[in-house]
C-alpha cells in the first residue's frame, strides 16, 4: 500500500512534468515505430512495432533536444504545445487508418496487456522518488552540474559556442542535454527532471526486449517473460539509479535498439527493397550514433554484440561433437571468471544482483539454458558467449590521452548489463521448453499438455513472487548520501558564506577497474552538493583524516580553507575530532546530524 500511495503521490505532485515527457516519448515511438512499419510492413505486428519504438523513442528525443539546443530561435517556440499537437496528429494517423488485416486480435490483446505493463511500471517506479531528497550518490552531483552548464550556455544562444560544449570534455551528454531540454519546456527543477526521467527509463527499458524474443520464438509469454525478467527478475539495472549512472541507464534502451534493428537487418534484409534497405541503415547508424552519444561505452557493448554473433555463426556451421566441446569451453570459461573473480576485492560484487535476493530466478534461467540452446541455438549461444566476453572487458587494458588504467568496461557497467543476456536466454529457454512440452516424443500423458500451456504461466508466477518478496522499489540506504539537514545546512551557506568561500567537503577513493588502482577522489557526504546547489568552492579531503592532527590544519590553511562541512550522511569527517579543537575550528552551524565550521586556526 505505500507503493501505490507514493506513486499516487509523485503522480500528483509532478503531473506537468510526467505528462510532458510521456508525450515526448509517445512522439519518439510513434515516429520510430512508423519509420520502421514502412520499412518491414506486414513482417512485423503491431506488438513488436510497439516494443521497437519504445526501444528506440530517444533518437527522436535527442535530435530534437540537439535542435533546440543549437539553434536559439527554436527556443523561443512553445515546445509543450508544439510536441502535444504533433504527438496527437501522429497517434491518429497510426491509430485509425489501420485495416483489421494489419492488427489481428492476439496482437491487439498482446499490444494492450504491454500497454498496461509500461503504465503499471511507470507507476511502481515513481515510488522511488517520494524518498529521494536528491539523486542518489556523488555521481549525480557531476550530472547536474552538467546540465546547469549546458542550461546557461543554452540561455546564450550562441551556437558556435553550443557545439564546442557539447563536443569538448566529453562525460556522455546525450542525457544531460535530453534532461536540459525537458527541464526548460517544463520549467521544472533540474533535480526533479533527472530523479523522474530516471525512472521512466526504467519502465521502458524491459518492454524493449520483447520484440526480439517474441519475434524469434513466436511466443507472447516466452516475450512477456523476458520483459518481467529484465523489469524485476533482479535489481539491476534499476539500482544504477542509487549509483546515479544515469546516462548508463539511458544508453540501454538504445543499446537493445539497435541490436533488435541489427537483427532484424540480418533475418530480413535480403527480403526488402534497395531504397528501404538503405532506410534501415539510416535508422540503424542514428540508433549507433544515439547510443555512443548517450554512453560512450556503448561502442564497447556493440562490439561485444558483434563478436558474438559472428562467434555463434561460426559455432552453428561447425559439426556436433565440436559444437558440444566450443560450448563447454565457454561455459567453462566463465565459470573460471566467477571463480577468480570472487578472489578480486575490487571486483567480487559484480554477482551480487544475481544471486543473493534473485537466486532462485538465475537458477531457473540456467535451468532453461539447455532449452533454448536446443531450439534456438544461435541466438542463445550468442548471449552465452556475449557473458563471457562482457566479464573478459574487466581485464582488457585501453589507453585514452588524459586518462590511466582505463580498461574496455567498469565494475558497474558490466554489473548494470549482465540482466539483458540473462534475459534473453530466459525467453528463448521458455519457448524453446514450452515446445518441448507439446511436441517431445516422450509422452507425459495429461500433464504434457498441462505443462506446456501452463509452464510459462509458472515461470512468470515464480518472477511476480521473487519481486513480491525481495525487490526494493525504494533508494537503497548505501548510495543516500544527501538527508533534510543537508539540504537546510546548505541553504544558509548559499545564504550567509561568501561567494569566494572555500569549504572541505568528505571524500573517499574511487576504485572500480580490475586492476584495483586509485581513480581520484569522489563525494563521500552531501557536500559533494556543496557547489553545485551553491556555486561556493569546494576542497576534497580523505574522510578518514585526523582532525587531531597539526599537520591537517597546516594543509587547510595552505589550501586556503575557510570553511569545513560534515554531512548527515554516507561517509562523513569524524565530527568529535573536530569539535574538541574550538581554538581551530568554530561552529557556525549546529544541526542534529550536520555541521558547518570556520577554520579560525590558521592565525
Amino acid at each position: 500500500m505505500n507503493v501505490l500511495s507514493d506513486g499516487s503521490s509523485i503522480l500528483l505532485d509532478h503531473w506537468r512534468l510526467i505528462y510532458h515527457l510521456l508525450l515526448i516519448l509517445l512522439f519518439g515511438q510513434i515516429l520510430i515505430g512508423s519509420a520502421l512499419k514502412k520499412i518491414f510492413g506486414e513482417r512485423l505486428t503491431a506488438d513488436e512495432y510497439f516494443s521497437l519504438g519504445l526501444a528506440g523513442w530517444m533518437i527522436p528525443a535527442l535530435m530534437l533536444s540537439m535542435l533546440w539546443f543549437l539553434w536559439g530561435p527554436v527556443q523561443s517556440l512553445h515546445f509543450d504545445v508544439l510536441i502535444a499537437t504533433v504527438t496527437i496528429a501522429l497517434f491518429a494517423f497510426w491509430l485509425f487508418p489501420r485495416s483489421k488485416k494489419e492488427v489481428v486480435n492476439e496482437s491487439k490483446i498482446i499490444l494492450l496487456f504491454l500497454t498496461l505493463l509500461f503504465g503499471i511500471f511507470i507507476f511502481l517506479r515513481l515510488a522511488f522518488v517520494s524518498q529521494a531528497i536528491l539523486p542518489s550518490y556523488f555521481d549525480s552531483a557531476q550530472h547536474y552540474m552538467i546540465i546547469k552548464d549546458l542550461m546557461g550556455n543554452a540561455e546564450t544562444a550562441n551556437a558556435a559556442a553550443s557545439f564546442d560544449l557539447l563536443i569538448t570534455n566529453y562525460y556522455h551528454k546525450g542525457f544531460h542535454l535530453l534532461a536540459l531540454f525537458i527541464t526548460s519546456i517544463t520549467q521544472a527543477e533540474v533535480t526533479d527532471t533527472m530523479l523522474i526521467l530516471g525512472q521512466i527509463l526504467l519502465a521502458v527499458i524491459p518492454l524493449s526486449v520483447f520484440f526480439i524474443i517474441k519475434h524469434e520464438t513466436k511466443s507472447n509469454g516466452a516475450g512477456l517473460f523476458a520483459v518481467l525478467l529484465s523489469a524485476f527478475g533482479w535489481y539491476m539495472p534499476a539500482h544504477v539509479l542509487d549509483w546515479g549512472k544515469y546516462p548508463a541507464l539511458a544508453s540501454l534502451a538504445l543499446i537493445q535498439f539497435v541490436f533488435s534493428v541489427a537483427y532484424l537487418l540480418v533475418k530480413h534484409g535480403e527480403g526488402i527493397p534497395a531504397q528501404k534497405q538503405w532506410a534501415l541503415y539510416v535508422t540503424l547508424t542514428a540508433g549507433f550514433l544515439a547510443a555512443c552519444f548517450a554512453h560512450s561505452r556503448s561502442l564497447v557493448i556493440f562490439g561485444i554484440i558483434f563478436l558474438a554473433w559472428i562467434t555463434a555463426k561460426w559455432w552453428q556451421r561447425l559439426p556436433q561433437v565440436p559444437q558440444y566441446i566450443a560450448l563447454s569451453v565457454v561455459i567453462v570459461g566463465i565459470i573460471l571468471e566467477i571463480i577468480f573473480i570472487q578472489t578480486h576485492e575490487v571486483l567480487y560484487l559484480l554477482f551480487d544482483p544475481y544471486g543473493l535476493t534473485s537466486w532462485l530466478v538465475t537458477l531457473s534461467v540456467l535451468f532453461l539454458l539447455g532449452f533454448a540452446l536446443r531450439t534456438y541455438p544461435q541466438l542463445t549461444f550468442s548471449a552465452v558467449v556475449a557473458i563471457f566476453l562482457l566479464i573478459a572487458s574487466l581485464f582488457v587494458p585501453v589507453t585514452i590521452p588524459g586518462y590511466v588504467n582505463l580498461t574496455l568496461l567498469d565494475r558497474p557497467f558490466v554489473e548494470m548489463i549482465l540482466y539483458l543476456p540473462l534475459s534473453l536466454i530466459g525467453g528463448l529457454g521458455l519457448a524453446g521448453l514450452e515446445g518441448y512440452l507439446l511436441h517431445s516424443q516422450i509422452k507425459l500423458k495429461a500433464y504434457q499438455t498441462v505443462l506446456g500451456n501452463y509452464v510459462g504461466v509458472l515461470l512468470i508466477g515464480l518472477v511476480v513472487i521473487n519481486a513480491l518478496t525481495q525487490y526494493e522499489l525504494y533508494p537503497s540506504d548505501c548510495c543516500q548520501i544527501v538527508g533534510s539537514d543537508d539540504l537546510v545546512a546548505m541553504d544558509w551557506m548559499d545564504k550567509n558564506l561568501p561567494s569566494e568561500a572555500r569549504v572541505l567537503i568528505s571524500a573517499v577513493e574511487l576504485r572500480v577497474l580490475a586492476s584495483d588502482s586509485f581513480e581520484g577522489y569522489v563525494g563521500g557526504d552531501a557536500g559533494i552538493w556543496i557547489r553545485p546547489l551553491t556555486n561556493r568552492t569546494t576542497i576534497p579531503l580523505p574522510d578518514h583524516s585526523d582532525f587531531n592532527q597539526q599537520t591537517i590544519l597546516n594543509n587547510l590553511c595552505d589550501m586556503k580553507v575557510g570553511y569545513l562541512y560534515v554531512g548527515e550522511t554516507g561517509q562523513t569527517f569524524d565530527d568529535s575530532q573536530i569539535s574538541i579543537h574550538p581554538e581551530w575550528y568554530k561552529i557556525l552551524l549546529s544541526m542534529p546530524k550536520a555541521k558547518v565550521y570556520q577554520v579560525i586556526g590558521c592565525d
